[in-house]
């Protein structure tokens, strides 16, 4: 089996809910860290066999921000790209994903990491509404932060499970 070792880091600053990087999505946060990281490395973009990137809540700017993130980091179009999503580990086991790739010999140099803007998380109107419209009557918003955070049978906020 081979050894994997991690070579290059990078993140983007940690930022505060609606602060400086408020307008700013996860693809694009995710973009930077990756870029930094090749340039890091020493290594070109087509030299990266797969992206492996933990993002927890994909209803926000894109449904596939691994992938965008990994597009506008300049690695082609035909390299694998996956998402992965447990919660607030996502980044972690994206990383341990890509040791396994690399232990195995399934490919040699693999990003990994995670990207997340929680300022961006949308707030949704019950799905009802889609199928029925909202004639006659009222409909609340729901906090797409809180439900996308939250254990939908016990309502605790996943940090707290």
């Amino acid at each position: 089996m081979n050894d994997a070792v991690i070579v290059s880091g990078a993140r983007t600053p940690v930022g505060r809910f609606g602060g400086a990087f408020k307008d700013v999505g996860a693809p694009e946060l995710g973009s930077i860290a990756i870029k930094a990281a090749i340039e890091r490395a020493g290594i070109s973009p087509d030299m990266v066999d797969e992206v492996v990137l933990g993002n927890a809540i994909q209803a926000a700017e894109a449904g596939y921000a691994a992938r965008l993130a990994s597009l506008k980091a300049g690695i082609p179009h035909d390299t694998p790209t996956i998402a992965v999503n447990r919660q607030c580990s996502s980044g972690l086991e994206a990383i341990n994903m890509a040791a396994q790739l690399v232990r195995t010999g399934e490919a040699d140099i693999v990003v990994a990491g995670g990207t997340e803007n929680m300022s961006q998380v949308p707030y949704f109107i019950e799905y009802k509404a889609r199928f029925d419209g909202l004639r006659m009557g009222n409909s609340q918003l729901v906090d797409g932060l809180t439900e996308g955070l939250g254990c939908p049978v016990n309502r605790y906020h996943m940090g707290v499970t």
